[in-house]
């Protein structure tokens, strides 16, 4: 071989080596940058999920507060209390309250999105609800309600505004969470309870809302029991108040930590995984997660990996070629 074709054999090695370095450090720093861009997507959408649970909770506090100082409540609960009282649901006086009353309350509910509004008495019964029987007549005090959400709300509402964990409605067959708040007259005379049921379904329709986190990404809230306060995006089965999360990322959450990290969810899948308490609900201790699966994340490097790979293997098996064609042409 000349020293002609030693120099031009010596240039395209040269330059093979270059473009194949040049495409490693390409393909490492385009997947650093792929994570640190999904990171900083998984933290907008966490924080804007964060603002909004806590705004749709501030609200409700809003609401239940006006609603137990709303002149109609100070006055329609001791005349629903006084006929429930002397005759009953069936008493004329009950019935007529229903219609002077039944109507504004219907607003109410359509007004604040609720489920259902009950006013309870001081003793304790429920002396009225505006839809259907639920819990009328019932008295919140006794055993039958021991133990339970509704007279857990109702105990901490006979003083303060109080609101619940979600909580499953075996009457009505379905998730919500409960409000309470004590009810004066004008001459701050105790005068009962007024009782709000919260439909998940409004809660559900913000954590639902996954736009933008392609087809594995997911929103979920769990308690401090590491149990799902909303449904699984990947599971057809309920998950609401059944299914613990024990990850890396639920366990850190839970000691009071915002972070974003790779770890493994629920499904024993890597994700990249954003998460902070929602703090500023009160009662209620919840924590947001936003994962989506890395898999989906590192779907651009991935091919990128392949796409270099055909490159590297074409420029090589060019170079051999070529390579065999000097040393023959040498020969000659």
């Amino acid at each position: 071989m000349n020293s002609v074709n030693k120099t031009l054999l010596t240039v395209i090695i040269a330059i093979i080596t270059f473009l194949i370095a040049m495409g490693l450090l390409s393909f490492k720093i385009l997947g650093s940058g792929l994570r640190k861009q999904v990171q900083n997507h998984l933290f907008s959408v966490r924080e804007i999920k964060k603002t909004q649970i806590q705004s749709f909770f501030r609200e409700r506090y809003g609401d239940i507060n006006i609603l137990s100082k709303n002149p109609l409540i100070m006055q329609s609960l001791p005349v629903f209390a006084a006929a429930f009282k002397e005759g009953g649901f069936g008493d004329p006086r009950y019935k007529q309250a229903e219609r002077d009353y039944g109507y504004l309350f219907m607003h109410f509910l359509t007004q604040h999105g609720l489920q259902n509004i009950y006013l309870v008495d001081a003793e304790g019964f429920v002396v009225y609800g505006v839809k259907g029987e639920s819990f009328r007549g019932e008295n919140l005090k006794s055993s039958h309600f021991v133990s339970t959400t509704l007279n857990e709300v109702f105990t901490e509402g006979l003083t303060r505004l109080h609101f619940s964990d979600i909580t499953f409605n075996e009457k009505t067959r379905d998730f919500m969470c409960i409000g309470a708040c004590p009810v004066f007259d004008n001459a701050t005379t105790f005068l009962g309870v007024i009782i709000v049921e919260i439909p998940y379904s409004k809660l559900d329709a913000i954590v639902s809302q996954s736009e933008g986190l392609g087809k594995t990404g997911e929103i979920y809230i769990i308690g401090e029991d590491k149990l799902m306060r909303t449904k699984s995006r990947f599971l057809r089965e309920n998950t609401i108040l059944k299914m613990k999360i024990d990850t890396k990322s639920s366990r850190d959450v839970i000691l009071g930590n915002t972070y974003i990290q790779r770890v493994k969810d629920y499904r024993n899948l890597p994700v990249i995984s954003a998460y902070t308490p929602l703090d500023g609900l009160r009662d209620v201790k919840w924590f947001l997660l936003v994962e989506m699966d890395e898999k989906e994340v590192l779907h651009p490097f991935v091919v990128l990996e392949a796409y270099l790979v055909v490159v590297a293997t074409v420029i090589f098996t060019i170079s051999i070629v070529f390579h065999r064609f000097i040393r023959k042409k040498a020969l000659l």
